[in-house]
């Protein structure tokens, strides 16, 4: 069986984009119901995600580090990943290669993360994390 490794890779976000970041996990736990992600890694798979759903791939232009990757969860946010780099090449053999699937994740990030953003601060709810459970509940449907 194949295994990655993801130890001492950093993961980055545009540089454009890592105000969005940082205010949407700044304070974490201080007041959930206005920064609803406690960890910067959570925020980056949700982003990756949307952007990945409305195939909005955006290359980073310029590069700020912003955790390490072992900070990623190795039993969902790693699979997670990877499966979004598939959706992206389908080329197996690229799938081998830990630090061509962050950046691939990178890319998708960048491209969802504005999204993600609209939807938390125009959404329905009072708060942040409302709007974000709304608009999740309303995916899933």
């Amino acid at each position: 069986m194949l295994s990655l490794s993801f130890t001492n890779l950093r993961v980055n976000v545009d540089e454009k984009a890592h105000t969005i970041f940082s205010e949407l996990t700044k304070g974490s736990g201080e007041n959930i119901e206005s920064v609803p992600f406690v960890k910067m890694p959570d925020l980056f798979v949700a982003a990756a995600c949307l952007g990945a759903k409305e195939n909005r791939f955006k290359e980073l232009s310029k590069k700020k580090d912003v955790f390490y990757a072992d900070a990623l969860d190795a039993k969902t946010q790693i699979p997670i990943l990877i499966s979004l780099a598939y959706k992206y090449t389908s080329d197996l053999e690229k799938l081998t290669d830990a630090r061509y699937i962050l950046s691939i994740a990178e890319g998708w990030a960048n491209g969802g993360i504005y999204s993600l953003n609209e939807k938390i601060n125009t959404g329905r709810g009072l708060k942040q994390l409302y709007r974000f459970v709304d608009f999740v509940l309303e995916e899933i449907k």
